[in-house]
């Protein structure tokens, strides 16, 4: 076992770990953590037998480490070895042949990656363990950033009230389904104006950290706020969530408008049961108030419709890739640079703070862009070097086609308009229209420059990838010709290690 944990930081790291069992029907995994001289170490791991080979080691050079740099957006998985013929030794040699990895970043470095092989009866891994292998990767993140996670041991979290000063939190920041925390948090801040509330203090906690909302009529003092997070700690751990210590607790108080000051009884209800997030209200009320219960109703039939168009996107997300699918099955590196491209508009379009119906949007137009290619001669395109005019003419087709398809299914917001134009570029060179500046629609710009960055440094990419550093120089060279000046840092920021 590595020095980077104690003995029992390793058994919460492969209790997290038996999660790839449960969620991805994994029958392998290992965790392997950044130590001391920047290689990886093996932390922990299940499934692997005796003579399976599973180095105790990965260098920076090791194919492994070289398939996960190039895919650290996200989970990437692996089915036919021919897409990256490196990794044959490695995975032959633990018998198995289909590969998921998952890369674990904290503070913006990835420190962490968890090497997933072969699910059960033989299935093949797709875009649907996405999204589980990645709330995976955030406990992961969130259990390694927590002090004592990748380092000394943390102290046993106690009930104490965090120190006043500490900064207020965003309630939503780093968080799985970060609207739906909005949504509940604007639904708090109007109960709390309610006769008999003297305030309502909303709980986030995900065990690497807790984050409060208290909206209140007059301030707490001392004694109030003691006893709300001695409430909801009590409340919480009987739902079975992980309390961090005091030193991770975020507490913001902002006032209400309300006119109740009589803070006499607390009850608390649990909203949401993790993992990856718990959610507790707490109603501060005077002595006999019969308010807690209706509020905790109407706190709850909110969640449960926000959690609803939750679900509404996700299955919007797996629409776009069943309209994918067909160049999937001949072409997994389309599927590979749909993926990636959707990945980073994603994170743009959250550092950009754009609204959540436009993050959507963006998202799933970054998984589109591309569909249009099914439609074309795409196996002749792709392997011509260089394509000669008929070919190019013909793959300038792929974004009106590609509009025309999503129009034909009705998606919300105007998702042909992102594919028709995502090949226009800043200075009105690009194609179809061309279209320049601000006239270009802005999920059109992302999705140009996130695809670009995957083209330049993808292994699966048409051409011969690049180094990051030198894809960072080609991108600022086009600063301002062909990518929006004010999208470059952004994307520079997400992506740089």
């Amino acid at each position: 076992m590595p020095a980077s944990l104690n003995t029992e930081r390793e058994r919460r790291a492969k209790e997290i770990l038996y999660r790839c069992m449960e969620e991805l029907q994994a029958t392998k995994a290992a965790l392997y953590l950044e130590g001391p001289e920047g290689n990886f170490n093996l932390t922990t791991s299940y499934g692997f037998g005796r003579r399976d080979t599973l180095p105790p080691l990965l260098p920076l050079d090791h194919p492994l480490m070289e398939w996960a740099r190039r895919r650290r957006t996200g989970p990437a998985y692996l089915n036919d070895l021919p897409e990256f013929p490196s990794l044959q030794a490695h995975l032959e040699g633990a018998g198995t042949s289909r590969l998921l990895t998952i890369p674990l970043t904290v503070s913006d470095r990835m420190v962490g990656l968890v090497d997933v092989r072969d699910k059960s009866r033989k299935a093949r891994f797709g875009p649907q363990d996405v999204a589980a292998a990645r709330n995976i990767g955030l406990m992961l993140e969130r259990f390694l950033a927590d002090p004592g996670g990748h380092g000394t041991p943390s102290k046993t979290p106690e009930p104490e009230t965090p120190p006043a000063e500490a900064p207020a939190p965003d309630l939503s920041a780093s968080l799985p389904h970060r609207w739906v925390i909005e949504e509940i948090t604007g639904l708090v801040r109007s109960l709390a104006l309610l006769p008999d509330v003297a305030a309502a203090a909303l709980t986030l906690t995900d065990g690497g950290s807790t984050r409060v909302l208290v909206v209140r009529a007059t301030p707490l003092d001392q004694k109030h706020r003691d006893a709300v997070i001695t409430h909801q700690t009590r409340v919480l751990l009987e739902s079975g969530a992980h309390m961090p210590p005091a030193e991770r607790w975020g507490w913001d108080e902002q006032p209400s408008g309300g006119s109740q000051t009589r803070q006499e009884e607390i009850r608390t209800a649990v909203l949401l049961c993790g993992p990856p997030v718990w959610v507790a209200l707490s109603v501060i009320t005077p002595t006999g108030s019969t308010s807690s219960d209706a509020i905790f109703a109407a706190a709850r039939g909110h969640l449960q419709v926000a959690t609803a168009l939750r679900d509404y996107r996700r299955a919007a997300r797996n629409l776009a890739r069943v309209l994918l699918e067909p160049g999937e099955t001949a072409y997994p590196h389309l599927r590979q640079h749909s993926q990636t491209t959707s990945e980073i508009t994603q994170r743009m379009a959250v550092a950009l703070r754009l609204p959540p119906d436009q993050e959507e949007l963006i998202t799933v137009a970054g998984y589109l862009h591309d569909v249009g290619m099914r439609e074309l001669d795409y196996a002749r395109i792709y392997r011509m070097d260089p394509p000669g005019e008929p070919e190019r003419q013909l793959y300038r087709r792929h974004p009106l086609v590609g509009a025309r398809i999503v129009e034909a299914v009705e998606f919300p917001g105007d998702l042909a308009t992102a594919i028709r134009f995502h090949h226009e570029r800043w200075d009105g060179a690009g194609y179809p229209q061309r279209l320049a500046g601000q006239m270009i629609p802005l999920p059109s710009r992302i999705i140009h420059l996130a695809e670009v960055y995957d083209v330049l440094t993808s292994m699966s990419s048409y051409r011969r990838p690049m180094p990051r550093e030198a894809a960072f120089d080609t991108i600022r060279a086009e600063s301002g010709r062909q990518f929006d000046p004010d999208l470059v840092p952004v994307l520079l920021e997400i992506v740089r290690p």
